[in-house]
């Protein structure tokens, strides 16, 4: 994939598309906002580090269109995760979004993200998901290190770090805008292996 043209493209025709047995990654569109807005419950905003709840259709709406310029200057790039129910069933449904952000091209690494429509929780598609970004990520974007942050609650999204190869690598304490106090973070890291 040649990263340059897709930082230059306007309409970012050529997005990456990804596609596993069961998940496919694709750009988000502003058709996915409504769907956003009503996925994004309290059991999912209480485990996003800046995600507001209730989240709007304003929320939604805005974060899809920042997306393209997010790409355009390398900052960050987000996927909405389609799901096929079975191998047989060749129809994909929307359930949720995974991307990178805080792309640091110097230090050649990048934040890792994500959230599942709970409807849709213990699947294995965050598992499948995250494999996928992890793949594109070291053999396309030439970076070598992703990480990702996890309070110590969520215990799901810790086991599809920690299947993902992601290891803990240290415990923060900082401050959390959206409920508006100090919260305790796991900060999960996972490198390329580079064969010399």
């Amino acid at each position: 994939m040649n990263l340059i043209y897709y930082r230059n493209s306007r309409q970012h025709r050529n997005f990456p598309k990804l596609n596993g047995a069961l998940i496919h990654l694709r750009e988000l569109s502003l058709n996915d906002a409504k769907f956003i807005t009503n996925f994004i419950n309290y059991n999912i905003a209480k485990n996003l580090f800046d995600v507001p709840y209730p989240y709007t259709i304003k929320n939604a709406v805005d974060f899809i269109k920042s997306a393209p310029s997010d790409l355009s200057s390398f900052k960050a790039i987000h996927f909405a995760i389609e799901h096929r129910k079975s191998l047989a069933n060749g129809s994909l449904i929307f359930v949720g979004v995974i991307g990178l952000k805080s792309i640091d091209k110097v230090n050649k690494k990048a934040n890792l993200g994500y959230w599942i429509d709970e409807e849709y929780w213990g699947k294995g598609i965050a598992t499948a998901s995250v494999q996928l970004i992890i793949s594109y990520t070291f053999s396309e974007l030439g970076l070598q290190e992703i990480y990702a942050y996890v309070f110590p609650e969520n215990k799901p999204s810790i086991r599809v770090l920690e299947k993902n190869g992601l290891n803990l690598i240290e415990e923060i304490n900082e401050y959390h805008p959206m409920s508006g106090m100090y919260r305790t973070s796991l900060k999960f890291k996972i490198r390329e292996m580079i064969l010399r």
